[in-house]
């Protein structure tokens, strides 16, 4: 399962990784986006064919979709809404739809190096390295702290839940490895 599949990069290295009758359910809400992704899926090798399911909608609508029809996954990479992603942690696992001993991989733990400078930098350190990604042109100063703290939240989130196990690669943006352990 992939919820956020953007361009659909990630969705065709996993699906070529697949072994014989693997499939990747991928989750997109932008019908533009989406239709990039396809494009791409459609001029992969024919390898491919079968491998990849793409479904538009809100994630969270389709997570409970996913949970009362029965769903349950291995792996799970999530790489879409910042701000939902403890919503989605706590779907994947009150639901259901992450297994006992599965993966999910989490892009973008780090927000840009922000989560860790929310608590080891002045704030007022904070505030000018702010202005100066907005003045760069990368993001509002108060939407940039928005999402540091909603990344916090689910790491805590993520590290406090007794089901799970986490590790946190700190490369690029930051990567989590969770397992499922009950």
């Amino acid at each position: 399962l992939e919820i956020g599949c953007f361009t659909g990069y990630a969705t065709l290295a996993m699906a070529a990784a697949l072994p014989e009758g693997g499939e990747v359910l991928t989750l997109e809400r932008d019908p533009e986006v989406a239709q990039i992704a396809r494009d791409n899926f459609a001029a992969a090798p024919l390898t491919m064919t079968g491998k990849i399911w793409l479904v538009e909608g809100e994630a969270m609508e389709e997570l409970a979709r996913l949970g009362e029809e029965g769903a349950s996954f291995d792996l799970v990479f999530l790489d879409a809404n910042k701000k939902q992603y403890s919503n989605y942690l706590a779907a994947l696992l009150d639901r259901g739809l992450l297994k006992v001993g599965g993966l999910l991989v989490v892009d973008n733990v780090l927000w840009k190096g922000m989560v860790p400078q929310l608590y080891t930098s002045l704030p007022e350190e904070r505030v000018e390295r702010n202005r100066q990604r907005q003045r760069a042109g990368v993001m509002s100063l108060v939407e940039a702290d928005k999402y540091a703290e909603a990344m916090h939240s689910f790491n805590v989130a993520a590290r406090d839940d007794p089901r799970t196990q986490v590790v946190l690669l700190p490369v690029r943006d930051g990567l989590s490895l969770i397992r499922r352990v009950k």
